[in-house]
């Protein structure tokens, strides 16, 4: 039973488009520019949700959720997450009022030159 419940997630979660963001989330050591960046906000769903972490996943990024609530539409309406990069960068936030316009998640940017070069919470 658990193996079906496993394969009607995954599957559910490759059927759905993803309405989340993610910028140039391909993780080439040898790019410059470089740069992984999610954003949370209430326009998502869990298939959604469970495929930002997939997509970490193969990324080599490990990304926890520690809360993760819905509305009654199944809109994503608060969350607290951990990420981390395995290379030194790692951090978490938590955001319990998410609306559909929020800025909020994290970001890894590997260029040597960025500014700051990686953040967590409001964007």
């Amino acid at each position: 039973m658990k193996q079906l419940i496993t394969f009607v997630l995954i599957a559910t979660v490759f059927i759905f488009s993803s309405s989340f963001k993610i910028k140039n989330a391909h993780r080439n050591l040898g790019t410059e520019s470089a740069k992984i960046e999610v954003i949370f906000n209430r326009q998502l769903e869990f298939a959604d949700i469970v495929k930002i972490k997939l997509d970490m996943a193969t990324k080599g990024v490990i990304l926890d959720y520690k809360k993760l609530q819905f509305d009654e539409n199944g809109k994503l309406k608060a969350i607290d997450f951990s990420v981390d990069f395995k290379d030194g960068f790692s951090g978490s936030a938590s955001n319990d009022e998410l609306t559909n316009e929020s800025r909020f998640g994290f970001f890894r940017d590997y260029d040597k030159k960025a500014n700051t070069p990686f953040g967590t919470g409001n964007q």
